[in-house]
């Protein structure tokens, strides 16, 4: 699960602001070289939100994962800036056998950053370790159609599915699309994670997982000419409003989000560039039903009720955002405008009374232990107290809150997924039984049948009704309780030129050079 501690995805409409405002960090100019308008050399200074979990693609399902990742591993598909699929790695494909064969053609001349050659061999190589339940790769659910592959040449993977998967092309721009070395794989064993090798433009240089990831330009990168930078070292900030500051003071040249308090200061600072884009994701408590109360489902509805979605956005989002009720947001061709809860005490005393505790339950809310998602936390549990909920709040670091997740080591929290362009990827691997990212360990027959279908249909409108079907029984029966459509907001130095901000949140750097 791509999960943040608060999402940045919203319905808000593109905005583009370049503002005046305080001093932006210096570039190394020492090292720069000029190459018509393009400076070479530098080193970009990064804050994030949170440490990196994992730089393995194979095992991750966090957000801040694939900021990095997006930078080490050039996927086989890419997306750009309007979320449409375009040719990477993968320069042409071929769909035939009613749209159960894909044959991919590979970008030939292509190396890792350990020298080897990328190529048919070593896509499989990847997937089949990633179809191996014994390695418990969230990568699994995307795969689960696979058949048979093949490789006729070095260059081509031709992909066998089971049933047609209107959402294979998609999920090649994304993690399963990343390929690892297989040398690298070997050599490093369980360490690889910690060091990973990709085809992308910047290959790892060192990792604290306690502080800095610090990237170097790859010498065997296929765009010739790419990356512009040396350097990205990225800096993991826990809290919102000292990230905002790194950037102002310039100790940062680019911050993956702004305060939502703050959004509004920005006009007043010079030097600093901002962008407010919708985004994909949503953000969320999920509920584990596998335990205790909320195994009952009428209690996961009254928290449901209970919840006033509208007071929250206003006091954590600074109405910088929509309420939430269902997993595709307002930019996505799925979404459903009709689909709405309403805040109701009544109506959540009365799921307490159907599930036979009519007094309420005692439950543990887990959270990311910033000050964002903590005061978040509170304004739930003044939220509960009204129907007779009590909540007992649980901060912790965000690896162990997403370990939690995984384990099904919580009984609430708070989490948010990233989103993807493909409703398929907000939808299956959460909602199936037994989905890799199934964290509330929920399970429904019908959600199961609509889902599956929504993958083999091709027309966008056959999907959006079987979507829209089971999106309304997850409402019901609330294994999640969808909060916000957040907006991606980032910033960054004047100094910093080609960056662009994408739906998906992922800071691309291949293209970006400083002054």
């Amino acid at each position: 699960m791509s999960v943040k501690p608060v999402a940045m995805m919203a319905s808000s409409a593109l905005l583009l602001v370049a503002l005046s405002g305080l001093g932006a960090a210096a570039p190394n100019a020492a090292t720069a070289r000029i190459n018509g308008s393009v400076h070479y050399g530098g080193t970009l200074n990064v804050g994030v939100d949170s440490g990196f979990v994992t730089l393995d693609p194979a095992l991750s399902s966090a957000l801040i994962d694939r900021q990095a990742m997006i930078n080490i591993f050039d996927p086989l598909l890419k997306l750009s800036p309007r979320m449409t699929i375009e040719p990477n790695l993968v320069t042409s494909w071929n769909i035939t056998n009613g749209g159960k064969t894909y044959t991919l053609t590979l970008r030939k001349g292509v190396k890792f950053q350990d020298g080897t050659p990328f190529n048919a061999q070593a896509v499989i190589y990847n997937w089949r370790w990633e179809m191996n339940p014994a390695n418990a790769s969230p990568r699994l659910s995307n795969l689960t159609l696979v058949s048979s592959l093949s490789a006729p040449n070095s260059h081509t993977v031709v992909v066998n599915l089971k049933s047609p998967f209107s959402a294979f092309l998609s999920l090649l721009a994304g993690r399963t699309g990343m390929i690892n070395s297989p040398s690298a794989m070997q050599k490093e064993g369980a360490n690889y994670p910690s060091h990973p090798v990709g085809a992308g433009p910047f290959k790892v240089q060192s990792w604290n997982p306690e502080g800095n990831l610090v990237l170097v330009k790859n010498p065997y990168y296929w765009q010739k000419g790419k990356p512009y930078l040396n350097k990205v070292v990225y800096t993991p900030i826990n809290e919102p409003i000292q990230e905002y500051n790194a950037l102002i003071t310039g100790q940062e040249n680019l911050i993956d989000f702004v305060p939502y308090q703050d959004v509004n200061t920005l006009k007043d600072q010079r030097n600093i560039h901002w962008q407010v884009m919708a985004g994909l994701g949503y953000n969320a408590m999920e509920l584990n039903t596998a335990t205790g109360p909320l195994k009952n489902w009428h209690n996961r509805a009254a928290i449901n009720y209970a919840i006033n979605r509208k007071a929250l956005i206003n006091l954590i989002y600074f109405g910088h955002t929509k309420p939430a009720y269902e997993e595709y947001p307002p930019s996505s061709w799925a979404y459903n405008s009709s689909l709405q809860i309403p805040y109701s005490v009544a109506d959540a005393k009365q799921q307490l009374k159907l599930a036979g505790d009519p007094q309420g339950f005692t439950i543990t809310l887990q959270m990311d232990n910033n000050s964002t998602n903590e005061q978040m936390g509170e304004a739930i549990q003044s939220e509960l107290a009204k129907v007779g909920i009590t909540v007992k709040l649980d901060p912790l670091d965000f690896t162990t809150l997403l370990e939690n997740g995984v384990n099904g080591n919580y009984q609430m929290n708070i989490l948010g997924w990233s989103g993807r362009p493909d409703p398929d990827q907000n939808a299956y691997a959460f909602d199936v039984t037994g989905g890799s990212f199934n964290y509330p360990k929920y399970s429904n027959p019908q959600v199961n049948q609509l889902l599956t279908k929504a993958r083999e249909v091709q027309s966008h409108s056959q999907r959006k009704v079987l979507y829209n079907k089971a999106a309304q029984i997850l409402l019901q029966q609330a294994p999640y309780v969808f909060i916000a459509y957040t907006p991606i907001i980032q910033a960054w130095s004047t100094s910093l030129h080609g960056f662009k901000e994408y739906p998906d949140d992922l800071m691309r750097l291949v293209n970006v050079w400083m002054k």
